[in-house]
């Protein structure tokens, strides 16, 4: 396996850990995310894991219109499975046409990992939790996220950075770039 697949899963880890600590009542509220609820978070990741998996079996794969009734029950076989097609032999070399060109699925992972970390800060916010994000990923994500500068700004991306201060941690550091107020609530 791959240090961009160990990283894009240990993302992953640490969302699914988040879906399952969710209060069920707790699905409609809003989140950080413009427009979203806490259940869009997880048709969001939805969809993106069906990229992912997708990709490693040399197919595309449209993100779902619609946030899923159950998104334990939606999330819970679609995680299982993202796990079995980034270990499939080969998977990760597979070359495929992604939003952003032609590249190798694990290239494609190689930066995608940031979005399932920051929809993890998301989705606790949105749901009273509090957001338990690794230290080094959150890091790592930081300095993509720096290097990335605006080009990953704009609709359906993300909004202007926040302004950081000498008080802020890492983590609010890394919400704040990804144009999220660390003091959400």
């Amino acid at each position: 396996m791959s240090e961009n697949a160990r990283t894009f899963l240990k993302a992953l880890y640490g969302f699914d850990a988040t879906v399952r600590r969710v209060d069920p009542d707790s699905w409609s509220n809003p989140s950080p995310c413009e427009g979203w609820q806490a259940v869009d978070i997880v048709g969001h990741n939805l969809g993106m894991g069906l990229m992912v998996s997708g990709f490693t079996r040399g197919i595309g794969a449209k993100q779902p219109s619609e946030a899923p009734a159950d998104p334990v029950t939606a999330w819970q076989p679609h995680f299982d499975d993202l796990l079995v097609a980034l270990d499939t032999k080969g998977a990760i070399s597979t070359e495929v046409e992604t939003p952003w060109g032609e590249m190798a699925v694990d290239s494609f992972i190689g930066f995608a990992w940031v979005d399932p970390l920051i929809h993890t800060w998301d989705l606790a916010k949105a749901t009273g939790q509090v957001p338990v994000m690794d230290a080094g990923l959150v890091e790592r994500a930081y300095r993509q996220l720096e290097r990335a500068g605006d080009s990953l700004r704009g609709p359906g991306r993300f909004g202007a950075a926040v302004a950081e201060t000498d008080e802020m941690t890492m983590s609010d550091r890394f919400i704040a770039i990804s144009g999220r107020d660390p003091h959400w609530s």
